[in-house]
């Protein structure tokens, strides 16, 4: 069953990206930089994953504009990445959402990657320095927190039961 507008608990969808933004700004160890997880990008892609209808590319457009604001990047660079990415993942939403956690995690290393590439060649543009091959790693700690973020994300998640 979709669920309808009335079902869908927009404070919990807030709330996830708000922790997601701490997660994102929260500041880590040298060493432990090049592998930040995407966190955003991956609340971004669990919302779109499960609800397709409702969270889509404007909400990509908003959490896009978001990340640049809070990382210093060029205006809209992540905005049209998510945009782009997010139109993808609802384009193949209907072959996707019947992937088991696994496929998931791997789908979503993939896209990762294509972020971090993305992100690279319009950095690159611009004139800035960049090192995809060291932000690739963020690609992979992403997918292993995959999992556990969809797992979460899935339980506060209200359901809706037809009787």
């Amino acid at each position: 069953m979709i669920p309808s507008s009335r079902d869908i608990n927009y404070f919990l969808i807030a709330i996830s990206f708000l922790i997601g933004i701490f997660l994102t700004i929260i500041p880590l160890p040298q060493w432990a930089i090049w592998i930040r997880p995407q966190w955003m990008f991956a609340i971004l892609l669990f919302w779109v994953f499960t609800l397709p209808l409702q969270c889509g590319v404007g909400l990509a457009w908003i959490v896009g504009i978001l990340m640049d604001l809070i990382t210093g990047t060029p205006l809209g660079e992540q905005a049209v990445i998510f945009v782009l990415l997010t139109y993808f993942i609802l384009k193949i939403h209907d072959y996707i959402a019947h992937f088991s956690l696994l496929q998931q995690t791997v789908l979503i290393a993939i896209f990762s990657f294509f972020n971090i590439v993305l992100q690279g060649l319009i950095l690159g543009f611009v004139g800035r320095n960049t090192h995809i091959a060291l932000h690739s790693l963020s690609a992979i700690t992403t997918a292993i927190i995959w999992p556990w973020l969809f797992l979460i994300l899935d339980k506060c998640q209200p359901r809706v039961f037809i009787y």
